[in-house]
């Protein structure tokens, strides 16, 4: 068996170029990674790696509570965004997405925009490229609390830039109660998944423009199971979507996600194969036929991390059997994850997430309510295991 360190120095001499979301990639097994423009500018490694998980350091910290995380690659330079302004997670009209981009593929970051809604709070920012523009997807909902979403008349809206710095006023794009979650691209069409208020269905919809939505069906349909952040790829024609179950008996119990597997016109899916843990704000990326997804931990003392997982099984086979392998636990405590993976060429990606202070090690119950800080490092997957 080839060794980490061969296989990491073999992917540093070939250099592979790769982008989250500025280049089109498909795995031996058949993923479709499209992204939503292939003409995208490529940001990439290689960076000196010591491990699997190397330079983690905060990048971001105010004394306020940032929070949810995305990465890009975009006219040849590294951007990153999250939600800020705020002291805590709860829904305020003053939080804001915060916009940074980096030249040397995140050493050191520089804010050029941010982007408010006027009366309502806005967060858990998506990056795409569409038509060479930068674009972001954001959920958007009135002030307060709201248990499991409900009452937060959900608006997805959608924002773009030529340049990063200039961006027009976010504008809604689907009916109210619904948040969108995340995007893939494919045959021509860009898809999503979404959640309601009240935390019942996971949708999957599509789009032509990025711009014009409709459903296309209902993934989950289930108030029991509290479903809601849905992971989406697509093997061939077959889509796959990984959904978090809060179906517990309250947010402090593990849950479940489920594995749900459709195919053309994507009308039915079968939600039969469930994994043991509950990964909150999915990433799931792939790497060498290989598939990886970032989340949130949970401990059974009330305390949260962010995890890098590995899913073993033949995803797009409804019949075969499916686990998840930990394989890093980053630093992290309190409210964490909700991450950003961007691929740097090689076996080497930039991750991004958030952290409430990691000495005090506080539980996630309290951390909501405390400052929290912008982390990223390198991941080098040829010492994956």
């Amino acid at each position: 068996m080839t060794s980490p360190l061969v296989r990491r120095l073999a992917g540093c001499f070939v250099c592979l170029l790769a982008a989250a979301c500025g280049s089109a990639a498909a795995t031996s097994d058949g993923a479709d990674t499209t992204s939503a423009d292939a003409s995208a500018d490529v940001s990439h490694g290689p960076k000196a790696t010591t491990g699997l998980v190397t330079n983690q350091r905060i990048v971001y910290k105010d004394g306020l509570h940032n929070e949810n995380t995305d990465l890009i690659a975009w006219q040849g330079k590294t951007w990153l965004v999250f939600r800020g302004g705020e002291t805590s997670q709860v829904g305020s009209p003053i939080a804001r997405l915060k916009i940074f981009q980096s030249v040397d593929l995140g050493d050191s970051v520089t804010m050029t925009a941010e982007i408010f809604m006027p009366g309502r709070d806005i967060r858990d920012p998506k990056f795409l490229i569409q038509d060479g523009k930068l674009v972001i997807y954001a959920i958007s909902r009135v002030p307060g609390g709201h248990l499991r979403d409900a009452g937060g008349l959900a608006w997805t809206v959608r924002t773009e830039s030529s340049d990063g710095i200039h961006w027009t006023a976010p504008v809604q794009i689907y009916d109210e109660q619904w948040g969108f979650w995340r995007y893939a691209d494919h045959a021509g069409l860009t898809y999503a998944t979404a959640y309601n208020d009240g935390d019942t269905q996971v949708a999957l919809l599509s789009s032509a423009d990025g711009k014009a939505w409709q459903k296309v069906s209902l993934i989950v349909d289930s108030k029991p199971d509290v479903p809601s952040e849905a992971e989406l790829q697509f093997f061939g024609d077959t889509a796959v979507s990984l959904v978090r179950m809060d179906n517990g008996t309250s947010l402090l119990d593990e849950g479940h996600t489920a594995v749900c597997v459709a195919l053309p016109p994507y009308a039915t899916w079968d939600c039969g194969r469930i994994l043991d843990k509950r990964l909150d704000g999915p990433k799931w990326f792939a790497w060498e036929n290989r598939q990886f997804v970032m989340a949130r931990k949970h401990l059974d003392d009330g305390r949260k991390r962010t995890a890098l997982y590995e899913l073993h099984g033949t995803l797009s086979d409804p019949k075969a059997a499916v686990t998840l392998q930990e394989l890093a636990e980053f630093k992290s405590a309190g409210d964490t994850a909700y991450v950003g993976v961007l691929p740097m060429g090689g076996s080497q990606f930039l991750v991004s997430w958030y952290s409430s202070d990691v000495p005090t090690d506080e539980i996630w119950a309290s951390g909501m309510f405390t400052p929290s800080e912008i982390w990223l490092a390198w991941v080098d997957l040829a010492f994956a295991p």
